[in-house]
């Protein structure tokens, strides 16, 4: 990448190569297992003007008309987006006449939780599959991808957005500022525009290289969304930590000269980002090192458990689970299957492992001696739900931040 896709500085660094991969969330049906997969380099570079963690984009065109993920299928979703409509509808929207949209509202589950509590909502959802999920709970869904165009039309038919919501999306986003574009155009001037995303800062110190993949096409620093920001004359004026996949942040915008005034923690955040080096070569020379590490010792782990006669399978089948299974090289040779709750990805296979991907019923059936937790980053809710398989001598193998095994 020759620049930075927030702040479009040329300070860049190429830091880490993953190899090739196919797009971690397309699990594939049985018949695709026996074509020729498509693969791209997931190579991974950093911004060290603004710590932007970004991977060029060889998403196809149309490539979400048709998705795997819902977050229906993690109770941790529904208490996160049932908090999150009461602090908005609370915070933002108290007259419930003012309009929520939500982009990339998926199956719905947070519009839902704001229409139950009396607010007015609108998705925006370019998957087809799943815009029929949403609309079947009642909620009214544009079928389309977020740009420009699409926000003048929606603006036309249904007036300005007082909170623009993009869970999880936003780095989904390779031209940052078109987007951007479209936010300005749809918001109120005195709306706010609310993204959650992961952050950089916890993905360095945790050594979280798995969210990074294609469809992820960029890791955020508050610096760096501060900067994308400014393009289109918008301003964080707040932030919240989040603890969700991992280490999360929800950042709060809005249009330059707007009534709110910015929290002292946006230059808190900054500053943090700063002792942690975020803007240092070095920072990211010794991530790498850590990451193969954590690749030699966890293929070490399986190896050993392998030759001991043990039997492995593997707990979810996120899209940051296929970048780590496919960088570390773990196939049906390691794990017999992979569970994960969401039926839309059930009687399906892993991208590039062509792991079999069953129901998590599956597990009590067959009892396999180890569980690699794919889906770590709800790795309480889904240690609760497996007490039965642990109380029968089960063990998890947690692959992040470093290997090691629970009981």
């Amino acid at each position: 990448m020759d620049a930075c896709r927030a702040c479009q500085s040329r300070n860049m660094y190429l830091f880490l190569r993953l190899g090739a991969h196919p797009p971690a969330s397309r699990v594939l049906a049985a018949e695709e297992l026996t074509l020729d997969e498509s693969k791209f380099p997931l190579d991974v570079h950093v911004c060290l003007d603004c710590a932007l963690i970004q991977v060029p984009d060889f998403i196809p065109p149309e490539f979400y008309r048709h998705y795997f993920y819902v977050p229906s299928a993690s109770e941790t979703m529904h208490r996160h987006f049932d908090d999150m409509a009461d602090m908005l509808l609370s915070r933002f929207a108290s007259d419930r006449s003012d309009r929520i949209v939500d982009i990339g509202s998926n199956d719905g589950l947070f519009l839902k939780a704001c229409k139950d509590k009396g607010g007015t909502t609108l998705g925006i959802e370019p998957a087809a599959n799943l815009t029929e999920i949403a609309r079947s709970k009642g909620i009214d869904v544009v079928n389309e991808y977020f740009n420009p165009t699409t926000a003048r039309q929606v603006r036309s038919e249904y007036g300005s957005a007082r909170v623009i919501v993009t869970t999880n999306t936003f780095n989904h986003i390779d031209d940052l500022h078109s987007f951007m574009e479209g936010i300005t155009l749809l918001l109120d001037d005195e709306g706010v525009f609310v993204v959650e995303v992961p952050q950089a800062l916890d993905l360095v110190e945790k050594n979280e290289f798995d969210t990074i993949y294609h469809e992820h096409l960029s890791e955020f620093s508050v610096k760096s969304l501060v900067d994308l920001y400014a393009f289109s004359d918008m301003e964080v004026f707040d932030i919240e930590r989040l603890e969700i996949h991992g280490g999360s942040m929800r950042v709060f915008g809005q249009k330059v000269g707007a009534s709110r005034d910015v929290c002292p923690v946006v230059d808190e955040w900054i500053q943090n980002e700063r002792n942690g080096a975020l803007f240092d070569r070095a920072t990211y020379e010794t991530f790498r090192e850590r990451v193969n590490e954590n690749k030699r010792n966890t293929m070490s782990m399986l190896k050993r458990l392998k030759q001991e006669g043990r039997t492995l399978a593997g707990y979810g089948a996120p899209s940051k689970g296929n970048t780590l299974l496919n960088y570390y090289g773990i196939d049906s040779n390691y794990l017999d299957f992979v569970a994960d709750r969401s039926t839309l990805k059930q009687g399906r296979y892993t991208p590039g492992s062509h792991i079999p991907i069953v129901a998590p019923d599956k597990i009590l059936e067959v009892q396999p001696d180890y569980l690699l937790l794919l889906a770590w980053n709800f790795a309480d809710e889904i240690l609760k739900q497996q007490a039965e398989y642990r109380s029968r001598g089960g063990k998890f193998i947690v692959p992040i931040p470093e290997p090691h095994i629970v009981d």
